[in-house]
């Protein structure tokens, strides 16, 4: 898995439901969105909505690709998923 940075508080990645992604358009992909076409954003920082830390700010075309149907994006398949934390355990299998 390819480390990616993280909140210094917190320790969220970009994938992190509390991490904001703030995107930068160009001229061009603000006339695009004004008329109903998805673009792909210029650079794209995220901030940690708990704590205001701005921790990655990209302009990588493979992550900025990624987010253009933001906020639909998903995590890749080398991102672990955690497991779920308190509650109740799972119901066995054929319950």
């Amino acid at each position: 898995m390819p480390d990616r940075p993280t909140c210094n508080a917190h320790g969220f990645d970009r994938y992190h439901h509390a991490v904001r992604a703030d995107l930068t358009y160009g001229g061009g992909g603000w006339f695009a969105l004004f008329n109903g076409v998805s673009s792909a954003p210029k650079k794209i920082a995220f901030t940690c909505s708990l704590c205001g830390e701005t921790f990655e700010t990209t302009r990588d075309p493979e992550v900025l690709k990624q987010y253009r149907k933001y906020p639909y994006v998903r995590k890749p398949a080398d991102v672990p998923v955690a497991p779920p934390s308190g509650g109740r355990p799972a119901p066995p299998d054929g319950a």
